[in-house]
């Protein structure tokens, strides 16, 4: 049996020098817009076992764990699948169960923990300091974890967020989509994606799995996916553990405006250009927008920067 185990909020190890260690193999070769594959040497970190983001799982607030109990398809609906536990007790149950529970657990808003947010801004210190001087100033920072019984599928989704995925244990077989494959995702589902942060027009197909990049994924293994970048997951013989380093820069911000803005123009009846094709294009929508956006917001008395938020 899985055991849960509690832990203190006393971490002796979280020290400058442990902060100082680079945790991600990146370099300013590092391209944002492209699927990468990486090494990270987070798999040895103590915060990092099942035991303790299952003890993560169970003192966050309940509404930023979501699971699942039983089985999955890749054409499951990720946004109806998951459910949240106000009791924990079932949640507990799947966690003290997970080799044999056909659990899926999805621990989010991870950088509300005072020492995963230190090991989290450590790594996404050192991106950042590899992006070009725009994006350097990140617009969201994150993190969420993932743990998943035996022999289990999590469905095909997309991210908000531009994920480095390090795994962490067991093996874990990882099906990456390019996020600019029209074939794969089509502008309107974008569109409904980015502008109402919901998965409901997405959808798995058959066809489309030549076109996924099939990566076998061991403890030490990181992969980077662009915002958006569909994927899905088969786990092997043994519980896995991931942890998603999470991050938006500046030119993603802009990027989703230009969905949102898209499918504003679209729902006045107007057939706008795909996001990309133009960037003179996708910067006159975008500010366009924005300015009606936020004349109707000071009107209705709503004053505030926009951020992402999608939980």
């Amino acid at each position: 049996m899985f055991r849960v185990v509690s832990v203190t909020c006393e971490y002796p190890w979280l020290t400058h020098d442990s902060l100082a260690m680079t945790f991600i193999d990146i370099d300013d070769r590092f391209d944002q817009l492209k699927i990468a594959r990486l090494r990270h040497q987070l798999a040895d970190h103590p915060l990092m076992t099942a035991e303790g983001l299952a003890a993560l799982a169970l003192r966050v607030d309940p509404e930023h764990v979501r699971f699942h109990a039983g089985k999955r398809q890749l054409d499951t609906n990720m946004g109806r699948m998951l459910t949240t536990d106000p009791t924990r007790r079932d949640l507990r149950h799947a966690l003290g169960n997970l080799h044999d529970s056909g659990a899926f657990v999805q621990i989010l808003d991870v950088r509300s923990d005072p020492a995963y947010r230190a090991v989290v801004d450590a790594v996404l210190d050192e991106v950042s300091a590899v992006l070009p001087v725009r994006d350097r100033q990140l617009r969201n920072r994150d993190a969420a974890a993932f743990l998943a019984s035996p022999g289990s599928v999590t469905p095909f989704h997309l991210d908000h967020e531009q994920n480095f995925l390090c795994h962490i244990r067991g093996a874990k077989r990882f099906y990456v989509w390019d996020h600019r494959d029209r074939s794969v995702i089509g502008e309107r589902e974008l569109e409904t994606f980015f502008g109402e942060g919901k998965l409901r027009d997405l959808s798995y197909r058959p066809e489309i799995q030549p076109r996924a990049q099939v990566i076998d994924l061991q403890p030490g293994d990181c992969v980077y996916m662009p915002m958006g970048s569909p994927h899905a997951v088969s786990t092997g013989a043994d519980i896995t553990v991931t942890f998603s380093i999470l991050m938006n820069t500046a030119s993603a911000f802009e990027q989703v405006e230009a969905y949102r803005a898209n499918r504003v123009l679209r729902r006045i009846g107007l057939s706008p250009r795909p996001v990309g094709d133009s960037w003179v294009r996708d910067s006159l929508k975008r500010h366009t927008v924005g300015a009606v956006r936020k004349m109707r917001d000071l009107a209705r008395g709503k004053i505030g920067e926009r951020r992402l938020q999608w939980y």
